[in-house]
Formats: structure tokens, C-alpha cells, sequence
């Protein structure tokens, strides 16, 4: 009898050693921005920073909204971390996400939408988050919200850019077109009780939205102009963004 209770006693003291020692995994997203490799600078008097198209430029603001982050499972399970994020360069805590626990499994790539798809980019729809105002875009054009706004000096510092992007319809048109779109990011994480925390960093390359497929002029103003949406669009699906785990 003595040796089946101190049998047991073992049992339990390795059980509980063995949840001791498992680890809850926390996931946090980090959103980074470069021009050419080299990390962003917001503002200043000089322009840093050189496009495809040979337009010298700077960056005074970028504000942007990201949707459906979702992270994918070898087994073709999707788990939604965030439905909709706001990132502003001039407020720090906008750039990291914290997502809380993440489950044990493996995962095999990171999902979102730059943007608003038209479902969830209607006028007053977000009146709530502080970012409604600033992000509101036009009902003339089609109403809704703008993905981003990249702006700064090009050129000359008294020569200004604003790259807004946002769905358009303009007058007369019966169809709203929706330039936002969905970036799939391979990525390698097993998740599991000894792994630690884990950090997603995801990069925006700056000088990619204006270079492939298509060489794009700062100058032209683009809120209005369907083919400048469509085109910053393909680049954006493009090379913008990338991803790295650690």
C-alpha cells in the first residue's frame, strides 16, 4: 500500500513540475516601415528619399488601416487576431499590437487586408474610433473611409504630394470600386508549450508603392483618378510587404 502511495506521490509531483514548466505563448505584431531598406524618418527640411521616377521626397504623414489580421494553420484553420487596426507614424502605441495568448498549433502564414473591403467601408460605419474623422473620405467619391494617406514634400519642401487611397465612385457611376486588397504572408511558427513569446514584425517598403509593376509620379493628385487607385493597388499587392517571426 506504502509503495502504490508514494507511486502516486511521484506521479503527481512530475505532473505538476510539467505544467510548471509550460510557457503561455503571447504574440505581438510590430508594424515597421523602410525607404530602401533603411528605416523611415517622418519629416524634416530635406528630402531624404528618392522614387523610381527620379522624384526626390520626404515623409511628413502616414496613416493607414489594415483589417482581418489573421493568422493560418497547417490545417487550413483560420484564427481572426484583429478586424480592423489603425497605424499613425506620429503615435508610437499604434505600432505594436498586442494580440494575448496564442494556441498551440502550427502556423503557416499571416493574412490581412490593406484597407476596408466595401462590406465594412461605408460612411459613419466607424464613428466610434478615434480615427473616424481623420480617416473619412469623401461621399462625393464614393464615401466610406481612405486606407492611407502618404503625404510629405516632393521636389521642394513647398511642393507637396498626398498619396490617398480609398474605393471611388465617381458621378454617374453606378459601380463603387474597391482598391483595397488581401496580402497572404508565408510564415514558419510552431507554437507549442516551451516556445516563448513571439513577435510578427510586418514591414510597408515605402519607395515599393510608387515602382513595380508600375512606375508611379508623386505629383498628380490621386483621389480622384481611378487608374492612379488601380495602380497603386497592383503595387501594393506587389512587394510592399513583408514579414519576418521571431
Amino acid at each position: 500500500m506504502r509503495h502504490h502511495l508514494s507511486l502516486i506521490l511521484i506521479l503527481i509531483l512530475i505532473t505538476s513540475c510539467t505544467k510548471d514548466n509550460n510557457q503561455i505563448t503571447n504574440l505581438t505584431i510590430n508594424l515597421t516601415h523602410t525607404v530602401d531598406n533603411i528605416n523611415l524618418v517622418i519629416g524634416g527640411a530635406l528630402l531624404p528619399y528618392t522614387n523610381l521616377a527620379g522624384e526626390q521626397y520626404n515623409v511628413r504623414r502616414l496613416q493607414y488601416i489594415i483589417s482581418n489580421i489573421k493568422l493560418n494553420k497547417v490545417n487550413e484553420e483560420s484564427i481572426l487576431l484583429k478586424s480592423i487596426h489603425f497605424a499613425d507614424l506620429e503615435d508610437l502605441t499604434t505600432l505594436s499590437i498586442d494580440m494575448g495568448e496564442l494556441d498551440n498549433a502550427e502556423y503557416t502564414s499571416i493574412t490581412f487586408t490593406m484597407g476596408l473591403e466595401n462590406s465594412n467601408n461605408i460612411t459613419n460605419t466607424h464613428l466610434n474610433e478615434n480615427w473616424h474623422p481623420t480617416m473619412a473620405w469623401p461621399d462625393i467619391m464614393g464615401g466610406g473611409y481612405h486606407y492611407m494617406k502618404l503625404e510629405g514634400d516632393v521636389d521642394t519642401i513647398t511642393k507637396g504630394y498626398a498619396t490617398h487611397t480609398g474605393a471611388l465612385q465617381m458621378m454617374g457611376e453606378i459601380i463603387r470600386m474597391d482598391h483595397s486588397f488581401t496580402i497572404d504572408m508565408p510564415i514558419n511558427l510552431t507554437v507549442d508549450n516551451n516556445v516563448g513569446d513571439v513577435t510578427i514584425n510586418i514591414n510597408m517598403e515605402i519607395n515599393n508603392w510608387y515602382e513595380n509593376p508600375n512606375i508611379y509620379n508623386l505629383s498628380p493628385a490621386i483621389m480622384g483618378d481611378m487608374s492612379k487607385q488601380m495602380q497603386l493597388q497592383a503595387n501594393g499587392e506587389t512587394d510592399v510587404f513583408s514579414v519576418s517571426v521571431n
